[in-house]
Order: C-alpha cells, then structure tokens, then sequence
C-alpha cells in the first residue's frame, strides 16, 4: 500500500483510540507532562494526538503483514517488565532514534515507505494545529515546531514496537 493510504489509514484509526491499556498511560502522561511545561497548555493535547497517530500507523503496518497483536495479561507469569511504563518509554525512545536515523530494522512495511507516511502524518498534524496562526509563526518556529510533531509521531510509532520487544503485545 503506498505511503498516502497509510497515512490516511493510520488517522481514521487513530479516531477508534486503539491504544492498549500501557500505551494509553504513556499517552496521559505525555500530554499531562508536556501541558504543564509549554507554553500553552494545548500543546501536550498536541504532542498525545501526534504520539495516538504514529501508534496508528505502526497498527496499520502490522495489520498489513497479518499480525493480530494483542495486549498480553499484564498478570501472565509468562511477562516480565510488561506494566513498566518507564521501561515502555526507555525503550520506544531507543527505537524512535533508530526509526529517524533509518536503523535498527523496527520497521515491517520497508523503511521509505514508512517514512515517507510519517512524513504525511508530520505535515497534516503541523498543518492542523497551526493552520489559523500561519501568519504569526516565522520560517525558525514553524520548524521547531515541525521537529516537535515528529519527535511526538515517530515515538509514538515507537511505543508499538516497544510493547512488542517487551512483550506487552503479543
């Protein structure tokens, strides 16, 4: 499937909130956390919106593949670590700096593809979020802003492949 129906694919999804119980937590604590340090308190609704989208489109890539993925009994003897949130975070931050830097192999669809969708997700958030003030933010805050939105969606894509490699997901 090309980049655009991923892209597209990933954002219908991302309005059923397919996020697993941990996930869900790391989200909350993104947009607690990054509402109480910006400077508008919107921002971290922003940075969870961007994190639920990137999940999505690692949801849409494993659906692709034949993977039916589901969040493992937190209780099973047969897990370990899988109710760590700090481990969860550790971990999909690791795997979001080898997704950026086109390393580490997280990727199930080809690394270009995936990119190029994350790419799409990037700019329509970006657009989304700051469409009514264009004219206020310069060239540099458009692009902090840009790279903000990417940090919060490839992590979130991220975060998937961290349940996967601790076993919350299986």
């Amino acid at each position: 499937m090309p980049p655009e129906e991923l892209a597209k694919r990933a954002r219908a999804l991302a309005q059923a909130h397919p996020l697993t119980p941990l996930a869900r937590r790391y989200q909350q604590r993104t947009v607690d956390s990054e509402g109480a340090s910006q400077p508008l308190a919107e921002i971290g609704i922003w940075a969870g919106a961007a994190l639920l989208v990137g999940y999505c489109l690692r949801r849409v890539e494993e659906s692709e593949a034949g993977l039916a993925l589901e969040a493992v009994d937190r209780d099973s003897p047969l897990v370990e670590g899988v109710d760590d949130l700090d481990d969860l975070v550790e971990r999909a931050t690791a795997i979001a700096a080898d997704v950026r830097a086109g390393t580490g192999g997280h990727v199930i669809g080809g690394d270009e593809r995936v990119i190029k969708a994350l790419d799409l997700i990037v700019a329509s958030e970006v657009d989304k979020r700051l469409h009514n003030w264009r004219e206020s933010f310069d060239e540099a805050a458009w692009a902090e802003f840009e790279q903000y939105v990417t940090w919060w969606v490839v992590q979130g894509y991220a975060v998937r492949v961290a349940e996967m490699v601790t076993g919350a997901v299986a």
